[in-house]
């Protein structure tokens, strides 16, 4: 029996499955190398079983524009280092993932698109352990995603999140992408652990937004290692390091705040490691950074003082 015949009888069996009140969880395989179809795979689980569990193992160099819409408890997964490349010259994201909770995406190599991964209206998605090319990652219209242990590169923005999204991110790297390693907009939210922003045009850029960094380095941006902008607000933590970048280490606008509760904020070959730009900025603690500050602190109350150790 031929290999597309061996994966219609699969899909045949999975149809029937489904037809059960109560349906099961699915595991599938697609193999792109021998010409099987992620497309049909994402499509039969869509009609037969969109709220899942459902898995898919994926093998091969896949090309194609994929939307995930209204699918719950899905997995792609691989382990042998597939790739899922665009195929519409820069038009479309490489993976659309749209209403959808609990939608994990594992172990791939992303290439290109107008976004690699977009989790968009209301979705959960978890990114672990891929390798995002020139795509980008974008978290939209009240959207949550988890990321741990990707590289996100070579792009115009590393990442955007905004329309009140939030993203999480641990022991992820954001490298080398011409404009931002993130944006953080419109009232969303960064938690970053242990992530690193690395030759990006600039680290971090924040509008209207609030962000949390434990640890993690910022380094080796073209411009400002983080700006923040627009009423923004970021806190340091467990030693976060700001350093060597081309611009300010830290660059505050119009309201913005930074607290520096443990970070290293040095080397930054503006003349300024933390740059409290008008209007209105404002910091805490900004000496312990350790390095060359326009900041004006206010002094604060012993009792206040310690409540913010």
């Amino acid at each position: 029996m031929s290999q597309n015949a061996k994966f219609l009888a699969l899909f045949l069996l999975v149809a029937m499955g489904a037809a059960s009140r109560c349906a099961q969880a699915t595991n599938l395989t697609v193999n792109c190398d021998r010409h099987e179809s992620l497309h049909k795979a994402l499509r039969l689980l869509a009609t037969t079983n969109p709220q899942g569990p459902n898995k898919i193992t994926v093998l091969g160099d896949c090309k194609g524009n994929f939307v995930i819409q209204s699918m719950d408890r899905l997995t792609l997964f691989t382990n042998k280092g597939a790739s899922i490349t665009d195929r519409s010259n820069g038009s479309l994201a490489v993976l659309d993932i749209e209403d959808s909770h609990s939608v994990t995406v594992q172990g791939f190599t992303i290439n290109g698109g107008a976004g690699g991964v977009q989790c968009g209206t209301a979705s959960v998605c978890y990114l672990t352990g891929n390798t995002i090319e020139g795509g980008g990652v974008g978290v939209r219209r009240g959207s949550g995603a988890f990321l741990e242990s990707n590289v996100i590169q070579d792009g115009g923005r590393g990442a955007t999140v905004e329309d009140g999204s939030q993203m999480f991110s641990s022991n992820d790297v954001f490298q080398s992408n011409a404009a931002q390693g993130i944006v953080i907009g419109d009232g969303a939210y960064f938690v970053a652990s242990n992530s690193s922003f690395l030759s990006n045009g600039v680290g971090i850029q924040a509008a209207a937004s609030n962000l949390l960094l434990h640890g993690g380095t910022i380094s080796g941006s073209i411009g400002n290692g983080m700006t923040m902008l627009a009423g923004s607000t970021v806190v340091f933590r467990d030693g976060a390091t700001v350093i060597d970048n081309g611009g300010d280490g830290v660059h505050l606008e119009d309201a913005s705040f930074a607290g520096f509760q443990s970070a290293t904020v040095t080397g930054n070959l503006s003349g300024l490691d933390v740059n409290c730009a008008p209007q209105f900025t404002i910091t805490h603690f900004v000496a312990r950074t350790g390095g060359i500050t326009n900041c004006v602190e206010p002094a604060i109350p012993a009792q206040a003082r310690d409540s913010m150790k």
